[in-house]
């Protein structure tokens, strides 16, 4: 990602939508800013557009590995609750099925967006 760019500028997203990702893009996403971040360190200096610069390359990059937790989180909860329903365990008075949906139509269409697997 350019320095001093975020994903809803036109010049990185069309028009503010931005193309889904799964985990591992986001994985990398957030390795790409680290080693940005790592090539700045021996030339930084004590102004302010440095230090924010640096500082900018640390938050996208845990915000990109948080998506990827949460991406990776709801997968394992829709294979989880796959499993239990395959081998005939309800779970009563719980959530897990509507959060299940829910992520399962994500994951779903993020893969008819993207043609690859979540």
């Amino acid at each position: 990602m350019p320095p001093n760019t975020t994903p809803t500028d036109p010049a990185t997203a069309d028009a503010g939508v931005a193309e889904p990702r799964s985990a591992a893009e986001h994985c990398a996403a957030a390795e790409a800013l680290f080693a940005c971040a790592r090539v700045m360190y021996p030339k930084l200096s004590h102004y302010a557009v440095d230090l924010d610069e640096y500082q900018r390359c640390f938050d996208w990059a845990r915000m990109h590995l948080r998506l990827a937790e949460a991406i990776t989180a709801g997968a394992g909860l829709v294979l989880a609750h796959r499993q239990l329903l395959a081998n005939d365990v309800r779970l009563h008075d719980t959530h897990v099925s509507s959060e299940t949906h829910e992520w399962a139509e994500f994951l779903e269409a993020q893969h008819a967006n993207t043609r690859r697997s979540a």
